[in-house]
């Protein structure tokens, strides 16, 4: 991962061939002591994870594909929980047959590039474990 750009608070951010997109963002968020951020991308991938969150089971179906995707809109929030980065991102995903899938992501390795937008909120953001939901989500 490479920042390209900085102005103030937001960042653009380059991530390249075998990099893996999710880990990457919790790293930079580390490196640059980032406590809230929000973010957007787009490139292209060779393997992504991804989930769907059934509420009454209270868990996430998770599928992983291997196939070059384009990577129509990735967007997301970056969090602490527990003192350490949490990536929480959703993404949409073209496939070569102009067919789409999305979901929540766990994973995503780049396949030629990928390129971020990542706004630095003042502050932090946590996340914590909602029992009820199952679900770390932000407090």
């Amino acid at each position: 991962m490479k920042i390209i750009l900085q102005d103030n608070n937001n960042f653009v951010l380059r991530f390249d061939k075998g990099d893996e997109v999710i880990t990457g963002l919790a790293e930079f968020m580390k490196s640059q002591k980032v406590g809230a951020c929000s973010f957007s991308g787009i490139g292209a991938a060779s393997e992504v994870a991804i989930g769907f969150y059934n509420p009454f089971l209270k868990n996430f179906r998770q599928k992983p594909y291997a196939e070059e995707l384009e990577i129509i809109s990735l967007n997301g929030t970056g969090a602490l929980k527990a003192g350490q980065p949490a990536i929480h991102a959703h993404g949409m995903f073209g496939r070569n047959d102009f067919s789409t899938l999305g979901g929540h992501v766990f994973k995503l390795v780049v396949s030629a590039t990928c390129e971020i937008s990542l706004k630095q909120l003042n502050g932090e953001m946590k996340r914590e474990p909602n029992t009820e939901v199952n679900l770390d989500t932000l407090v």
